[in-house]
């Protein structure tokens, strides 16, 4: 019973905070390195809509929303939109296991410091998954989209 209580309460919070309006606000730049070792940062996907994603290798709740972006990523990889994940992993061999094995083929970027991440700070990340949807102008829109809120919040932006 406990635990049935506890999961109703924690469904409640996360849908609450999906349902709430999101206040638009410019994305805050950072710039991360690649699986390549390239560096990329958020503002030279400016024009394009961008899903950005925060999650981690040991992260359960991050594995199973990566089968939803892989299923989703083809009908949208032609598109005006970027997907852009950004681990919290602390060891890279981890964060390389788990792209491989997730079969994570969109741009992967990794903050070792984890949770002490400046990136993850100044998105407000303080749970993962977490997601952000962000304009063609650079302004966050949306924030922790899942399934169907995400793809419909993704073609509202792409206008398809």
């Amino acid at each position: 019973m406990r635990y049935s209580l506890l999961m109703l309460l924690c469904i409640s919070f996360n849908l609450s905070l999906v349902a709430q309006a999101f206040r638009q606000e410019p994305a805050s730049d950072f710039k991360l390195p690649t699986q390549n070792g390239d560096s990329i940062s958020l503002s030279q996907f400016r024009g394009k809509v961008v899903l950005l994603d925060f999650w981690a290798s040991w992260c359960g709740p991050c594995r199973i929303a990566n089968k939803h972006l892989v299923k989703i990523y083809p009908n949208y990889k032609n598109k005006n939109i970027v997907f852009l994940s950004i681990s919290l992993d602390e060891k890279q061999a981890d964060w390389l296991s788990a792209v491989k094995k997730d079969k994570l083929n969109w741009t992967q970027l990794i903050d070792t410091k984890a949770w002490n991440s400046p990136v993850a700070a100044a998105w407000d990340v303080n749970s993962i998954p977490t997601t952000f949807l962000i304009d063609q102008e650079g302004n966050v829109v949306a924030r922790n989209l899942m399934g169907a809120a995400l793809e419909s919040g993704i073609d509202k932006l792409l206008k398809l």
